[in-house]
């Protein structure tokens, strides 16, 4: 079965920061902790451990601590705890997602994030957004493994240095996790000549680089988020995107953001596997065509990742987050799966204020042990989408 890494006893301190972060009723006072169908800080499947996203408020005062520096060390010492009750440690991370509500603070925040990863940085993502939840000004998420063999990937030409920040990638066995890349060419620094499809064929070429120098190529990536500064240009990336995809193209999301790091336009991530052509099988539901885009899901052996599912339905957020969680339930049936297979999902709102309203109808979905969660409010969703959702699901074991 899927292995929940988080004992009773660590719930007791560790449900106090999902309390004060808001994400938690509290818990009766006759009764142990509960996870209130939302959130598990931490879910662990066979070896990879899926942290839910973390923001900035102290267990024990329940308040931000004062300065965005301690903000950030207080987000980190949140995941370090969940690290801890899985017997990991931040040498385990392999992937990083960091959410940040002003791109100024970018500095700050690599400041403090790179004491914690002093040498072997995991692959990350950095991306401005509106808002977070419980008025957090950071919230950072993490993929970790048990496994210790690993390799550190760099573009050919492109020489690792104590003083960076993210890995280009991190290949664990035969699971690549590729660090965000925007349009600045790898080596030179300088963006494109061009229109905004320049943006984007440099921003899948740095990920070409990253993805040459494992072995592999687009043909392997099972994975993509795609974040843009404008969502209107979302055709125009389509048209040169789907050019690097000839067939099974990976499952996708994409969402607008508020701005990138570098002023690049753009911003893509993978995550690409070795594995083989039979282990490796594309989800479409009955009644599913093939996409040139995106698949619902790709399924690499006892793993289901889905693409982001976003709700166009009428009848305000509750109505939308009910069709998005149907028809993820539709995709996880496709892959023999259900809901409780479900490790990690992450959830993008179009307004922060929608996020109690659709914390009702998602935790509804999820009868016991729901899966690790990020959830973050983004500047722009396909259309008149006012949520979207993607999950990572397992098999039992």
């Amino acid at each position: 079965m899927i292995i929940r890494c988080l004992h009773r006893v660590f719930l007791v301190s560790l449900v106090a920061i999902l309390l004060t972060a808001g994400f938690l009723a509290p818990p009766s006072q006759s009764s142990a902790p509960r996870l209130g169908g939302i959130l598990s800080p931490g879910i662990l499947v066979a070896d990879a451990l899926y942290c839910a996203g973390q923001g900035s408020r102290n267990p024990k005062t329940g308040e931000h601590p004062e300065g965005f520096d301690a903000q950030v060390k207080q987000s980190l010492e949140n995941l370090g705890a969940v690290l801890k009750a899985a017997g990991l440690d931040f040498s385990d991370v392999v992937n990083s997602n960091v959410y940040l509500t002003d791109i100024k603070n970018f500095q700050a925040m690599n400041k403090v994030y790179k004491t914690y990863f002093p040498s072997n940085p995991p692959a990350r993502t950095t991306i401005a957004v509106p808002a977070l939840p419980g008025g957090s000004q950071v919230e950072i998420t993490f993929i970790a493994t048990r496994k210790k063999e690993r390799h550190y990937i760099f573009p050919e030409g492109v020489k690792p240095s104590p003083n960076d920040l993210y890995s280009g990638g991190v290949e664990v066995r035969d699971m690549l996790y590729i660090s965000g890349q925007g349009s600045r060419h790898y080596k030179t620094k300088e963006f494109p000549q061009g229109d905004f499809e320049a943006h984007v064929k440099q921003t899948l070429e740095n990920l070409g680089a990253v993805l040459k120098a494992a072995g592999m190529d687009f043909s392997n990536v099972v994975k993509s988020n795609v974040y843009l500064t404008d969502m209107s240009l979302f055709q125009r990336m389509n048209e040169v995107y789907k050019t690097y995809f000839k067939t099974d193209p990976p499952a996708r999301t994409t969402v607008g953001v508020t701005t990138l790091p570098g002023e690049t336009p753009i911003e893509i991530a993978f995550i690409a596997t070795k594995t083989n052509s039979v282990a490796k099988k594309v989800i479409l539901p009955k009644g599913t065509k093939p996409n040139p885009i995106l698949s619902p899901a790709v399924r690499l052996g006892g793993t289901l990742l889905l693409s982001g599912k976003a709700g166009f339905a009428e009848g305000g957020i509750e109505a939308q987050v009910k069709e998005v969680m149907d028809g993820l339930g539709d995709v996880l049936k496709a892959g023999g799966m259900d809901f409780s297979n479900v490790a990690e999902g992450k959830v993008y709102l179009a307004d922060i204020q929608d996020y109690s309203k659709m914390n009702e109808v998602y935790r509804s979905y999820f009868k016991v042990d729901p899966p690790a969660r990020t959830c973050i409010a983004v500047q722009k969703l396909v259309g008149t989408a006012r949520v979207e959702i993607t999950l990572v699901a397992a098999d039992q074991i």
